[in-house]
């Protein structure tokens, strides 16, 4: 009986780590995912392939992630969402709560993915999302797998506009070839201009650097650079006090 249960919670456990059914966040967190996989992140070599505008309130359109070598990557977990503003989310997920504005991740995620039956995906828990402070402008505004994926690169999904103009946005998008102990990649985000211009209230910020169409690329603007130096003056520190 002692065996029995003891197999039992080793089956259990094993499905509780492949999360075969969803991503159990609503964030893109590097460390935390790092932490269920047991692994941490490598390249999958995928890269994010966008259209250089969107029409608020306009067609759906598509958010391809394909390899960058051209060779077909299969993959079988997603947890993928639209954010306003120019910056990757992971990159403010990795700040401290003190960090600055939208330390710990942008808390509205905007636009809903369509179609998603078909491809093996399904708009996240509510509840997740809550518990993290997320809004979702439509259920389906952050999305992951209902089952194990049989995906492989290019891989298309479609993404409708939010109806209000949010200026600039960032596709965000973490992929798992499998279940723990298997590799898995945060994708490069890409930028999405609003074909009418910059939020209300956005100022000159949202069109990134120097007020240029970021068209797909991450550049993220003074804005991106500074959180970037400092997530990798963090990590420097860390390195050091392993070293001490």
């Amino acid at each position: 009986m002692h065996l029995i249960q003891s197999i039992t919670l080793l089956t259990l456990s094993a499905v509780t780590l492949a999360f075969p059914q969803g991503a159990p966040r609503c964030k893109i967190t590097e460390s935390i995912i790092a932490a269920g996989h047991k692994i941490p992140q490598g390249s999958l070599g995928l890269v994010m392939q966008l259209p250089q505008t969107y029409t608020p309130g306009g067609a759906a359109i598509p958010v391809t992630i394909n390899s960058a070598n051209g060779q077909t990557v299969k993959f079988q977990g997603v947890l993928a969402y639209v954010t306003p503003g120019n910056t990757q989310d992971s990159q403010l997920t990795a700040l401290p709560a003190n960090g600055g504005a939208n330390a710990g991740g942008v808390p509205q995620h905007v636009g809903t993915f369509k179609n998603l039956g078909a491809q093996q995906l399904r708009a996240q828990t509510a509840a997740i999302c809550t518990n993290q402070n997320v809004t979702n402008d439509n259920a389906a505004s952050t999305i992951t797998h209902s089952q194990p994926l049989t995906a492989q690169t290019p891989f298309t999904i479609m993404w409708t506009p939010p109806k209000t103009n949010k200026g600039v946005v960032t596709v965000n998008m973490v992929i798992s070839s499998g279940a723990s102990k298997t590799p898995w990649q945060i994708v490069p985000s890409g930028q999405i201009q609003s074909s009418a211009g910059a939020a209300a209230g956005a100022g000159g910020a949202a069109t990134g650097a120097g007020g240029k169409n970021t068209g797909g690329k991450n550049t993220g603007g003074a804005a991106a650079g500074n959180i970037i130096n400092a997530v990798k003056a963090a990590a420097a520190k860390a390195v050091k006090r392993a070293k001490a």
